[in-house]
């Protein structure tokens, strides 16, 4: 997992060893954060194989398994959903400020059954 809950850790994970695919599309989403003054307001989170959802939750508390409205598992509430090469990228809005949460989902063995299931039910 690597999380990014602030603009200095994206920097940091930008300067880092990615796969490119990875690192073009963190730096792509961060282009798009400074082009509409979010840059500040976005927390981006990269799920990988191993991860598991308690590690999630500790990381952005709450799980992509469940519902934030009604609790329900398996009922996805992202805003948006875009299927990449080797990734899904899962966008949560929350508020009125214009902070939002980036999610990127590896599409690769050991990343949580459950969750690539509902992510490529959703992004064919």
């Amino acid at each position: 997992m690597i999380d990014m809950p602030d603009l200095d850790a994206i920097l940091v994970a930008l300067r880092a060893p990615l796969a490119p695919d990875l690192h073009d599309l963190i730096a792509s989403r961060l282009h798009d954060a400074f082009a509409c003054g979010l840059a500040d307001l976005t927390h981006i989170l990269v799920i990988q194989p191993e991860d598991t959802e308690a590690q999630i939750l500790d990381a952005i508390g709450f799980s992509p398994l469940v519902s934030r409205m009604d609790g329900n598992r398996l009922q996805p509430d992202w805003d948006y959903i875009e299927r990449h090469p080797g990734w899904h990228e899962l966008i949560y809005t929350v508020g009125d400020s214009g902070f939002a949460f980036l999610v990127f989902v590896e599409r690769a063995d050991g990343v949580l059954p459950e969750l690539l299931a509902l992510c490529d039910g959703a992004s064919r």
